[in-house]
């Protein structure tokens, strides 16, 4: 069979042409052979790309995706899937576009599934992978894009999409530590606040009912805590509208205002109990970004660029992007950054120096960030140790203010008696 194809050069240079192969996966090798990486090959008696599918959807498949786009969000295991399973592929012999097409196929996350055929599409039509995957930066993150742009540009996106596959992988891990670690909190905090609706909607107001008929005097917690039970039992509806408000309101603020993200990042890195967490969790992002760039090909002015925008906290972004022009003058990365002793510790700037003087600094980097990674899961560790005693702590000042607020009341019925 006869198949025309499109491919590239280690240098990057395209090549187009016609050649016979029993399937495309020969003529991948056949061509990886020549040092032509194959993009694209398609039947040559064939006016479009051939299509696997059967072009038959019943019609709860296309309602069940037209619902699904509602929900855009591609997580990071899902990205670490991709990732690995395309360099996979790539390495097996699979064209691009064939290996694109098959993972959407494959993919439950019809939003992803949706991206995936779109790349595949576009890089059918001639276009470049990182130049696909660009258009879909609310899916794939920078450090992403510009691996795949080295990794395509110098033949090796199986090597390069094995580094992001790695890199992705350890983000992973990192964030599901630090959710790990805030899960017992929040429910303690769910269960209270729950606990206290019943009581002020339910409860409470019998109370009152009760202390009213026997004109018992109230103290002011009492009254105070009687009036709010009033107030939700009359008007919960406008309560619900007033909660509901706060809630979007700071989440507006801290998500999509800059002034709030920067009150957030302060507040975390300032509050003894989150600012050692907050420190090594940027220190091991800084390096484990950097490590993966440097290591993909991309320059070092591109590679500090890229990853201030990928890190958490504003002021560990900003102290990155300083450090960029300094370099460009030609100082060193780690005689910049030890000008941020408040956000680098020293072993940072240390050893980065040290790499820089032996010309290890990949490797440096890369042992930086699987120190941190595991100073993040201690950490965590600790937080979890450490908050669960305020929690309590919290919990029996709330639960004693309200019983002293009842029982008060209820002595008085007594020694009036």
């Amino acid at each position: 069979m006869e198949y025309k194809y499109k491919a590239v050069t280690k240098d990057g240079h395209e090549s187009f042409g016609a050649r016979e192969a029993t399937s495309a996966a020969d003529l991948a090798r056949e061509l990886r052979e020549q040092g032509l990486y194959l993009v694209w090959a398609r039947d040559s008696s064939s006016a479009t790309p051939p299509d696997d599918s059967s072009g038959k959807t019943d019609f709860w498949t296309e309602a069940s995706r037209s619902f699904d786009f509602l929900f855009k969000h591609v997580g990071l295991a899902e990205k670490v899937v991709f990732a690995r399973h395309l360099g996979l592929m790539i390495k097996s012999g699979f064209s691009l576009n064939k290996a694109l097409d098959t993972l959407a196929r494959q993919t439950p996350n019809k939003y992803f599934a949706s991206a995936l055929k779109d790349i595949a599409s576009k890089v059918t039509g001639g276009k470049s992978f990182h130049e696909s995957v660009a258009e879909h930066k609310n899916i794939f993150p920078m450090v992403f894009i510009s691996m795949v742009k080295i990794g395509e540009a110098s033949g090796k996106l199986e090597e390069t999409l094995r580094l992001a596959t790695r890199h992705l992988k350890r983000e992973h891990i990192l964030k599901r530590k630090i959710k790990g670690a805030l899960v017992y909190p929040a429910i303690i905090v769910a269960l209270m606040a729950g606990v206290g609706a019943v009581m002020m909607v339910f409860v409470l107001p019998q109370l009152a009912q009760t202390f009213s008929e026997l004109n018992v005097p109230l103290p002011l917690s009492t009254r105070a805590f009687f009036a709010l039970a009033n107030f939700l039992e009359r008007f919960w509806y406008f309560a619900a509208i007033i909660f509901l408000a706060l809630v979007w309101s700071c989440y507006f603020f801290v998500k999509k205002t800059e002034l709030g993200r920067k009150v957030l990042n302060f507040i975390f890195l300032k509050l003894p109990i989150f600012s050692d967490l907050t420190k090594k969790l940027n220190s091991a992002r800084f390096a484990r970004t950097l490590n993966s760039l440097l290591s993909g090909g991309v320059s070092m002015t591109e590679a500090l660029k890229i990853t201030s925008e990928t890190l958490d906290n504003f002021f560990y972004r900003k102290a990155v992007a300083e450090t960029i022009p300094e370099v460009e003058k030609g100082k060193t990365l780690s005689s910049v950054l030890v000008k941020y002793p408040s956000l680098f510790p020293p072993v940072v700037t240390e050893m980065t120096a040290v790499g820089e003087e032996t010309g290890s600094l990949t490797v440096i980097l890369k042992e930086l960030a699987r120190f941190f990674e595991g100073e993040v899961s201690v950490a965590t560790k600790s937080l979890s140790s450490i908050v669960e005693p305020i929690i309590m702590i919290l919990v029996g000042l709330a639960v004693g203010v309200f019983a002293l607020s009842i029982i008060q009341p209820i002595y008085s019925i007594g020694t009036g008696l």
